[in-house]
């Protein structure tokens, strides 16, 4: 008897797990075809199971992002760097929100972060130096620039933004140069600024 209930007990386990991976897979599915409200829902699901999964905490807070509830896609960034506090998508995350919020000096400490861990992670040198530009920090910003070229250069960003620096810099042929990078990469903006400043 003790074995048939011990035998019901590990199918239960079985079940639920294989219930539990699908509601994750659809989850995840909904959120890569762009149906950010049902992968919310789908995730709300799952995380009701297994609240410590942090690529599903991590997933519903771009989703919650990407809708406009920034609140709650701050409280699923902050909870899984309470599980992982070294979490590189979420410490991006947080300073891309404090940027947003032009809270520039908490943005630069979640970016700092994600460099701690990973030195070679472009978009944070990028979005660092796009934070110190705002602050007025113009030597800090273009050595932030210069870095997120130095580990991608085929990120048009930070060629179109260390372009505008130079031109506050007066540096209008390095500008140039660098909007005209940053058109060939794609960056539609780098027009705008190339008819503006480089005539």
């Amino acid at each position: 008897m003790k074995k048939i209930g011990l035998i019901l007990m590990i199918l239960t386990v079985v079940a639920l797990s294989a219930c539990n991976k699908s509601v994750t897979r659809e989850a995840d599915a909904l959120y890569k075809q762009g149906k950010y409200k049902e992968a919310i829902a789908a995730y709300d699901e799952y995380l009701t199971t297994k609240p410590k999964d942090l690529k599903s905490l991590y997933n519903r807070g771009r989703a919650h992002e990407e809708v406009g509830n920034l609140s709650q896609a701050k409280e699923d960034f902050e909870s899984v760097l309470q599980l992982d506090a070294d979490n590189l998508n979420a410490n991006l995350s947080m300073g891309k929100y404090w940027y947003n919020q032009k809270d520039f000096t908490k943005a630069i400490y979640y970016f700092d972060k994600v460099l701690e861990v990973d030195g070679r992670v472009s978009t944070a040198y990028l979005l660092k130096g796009r934070s110190l530009h705002q602050q007025g920090e113009f030597p800090k910003a273009k050595e932030n620039y210069d870095q997120a070229i130095n580990f991608d250069n085929k990120n048009p960003e930070a060629f179109l933004y260390r372009g505008a620096l130079k031109i506050a810099l007066n540096q209008t042929r390095g500008a140039c140069n660098d909007f005209n990078r940053a058109k060939a990469l794609g960056a539609s903006e780098a027009n705008d600024a190339l008819a503006k400043y480089c005539k």
